[in-house]
């Protein structure tokens, strides 16, 4: 790894906090503990950027996903007033086709990642700057910049339009 400081064992821990709070996001019945579960997820993956020695990327991940995303998803159950959700609304009639489906994907995954030839990316790979990321991102690829806030928007809608729906029916 550079800077040759990566610690296997450290990387266990965060893989393991990860893989923790990933099934706390899916096993709580609480909306708001699997949200905090998600939170904590996101800083689990910050922080194991941080080990790899991409400091840019951590950032931009505790920025992002645990600033951000995390505030718009708070915000949408806070305005939805869902406080729990039973169990049925993710163990329902579509898992019998899911199941199969997520065992293959990761089948395929597995295959993939086991006959790529990633060993030899470390020693091609750039190190762009701050400057250059900006640059890539503004000029580049605004519009899927600016696609991704449409996209956030709409999800808030949408939790507006359901939290509505509910409403009518009570």
């Amino acid at each position: 790894m550079p800077g040759g400081d990566f610690h296997p064992w450290l990387f266990f821990i965060l893989a393991a906090w990860i893989l923790i709070c990933g099934l706390g996001v899916v096993a709580f019945k609480k909306v708001m503990y699997s949200a905090a579960s998600m939170v904590a997820c996101f800083l689990g993956v910050a922080f194991a950027y941080a080990l790899l020695n991409a400091p840019l990327v951590a950032v931009v991940q505790i920025l992002v996903y645990v600033g951000a995303i995390s505030i718009v998803i708070i915000f949408a159950i806070m305005l939805t007033e869902v406080q729990d959700g039973g169990y049925d609304l993710f163990f329902n009639r579509q898992a019998v086709l899911a199941a199969p489906l997520a065992v293959a994907a990761a089948a395929v995954l597995t295959v993939v990642v086991v006959t790529a030839d990633v060993g030899q990316i470390g020693d091609k790979a750039l190190n762009p700057s701050v400057k250059g990321i900006s640059l890539l991102l503004f000029k580049g690829y605004v519009f899927p910049f600016e696609l991704v806030s449409l996209v956030l928007v709409a999800a808030m809608i949408g939790a507006l339009v359901l939290a509505r729906k509910e409403e009518e029916k009570s």
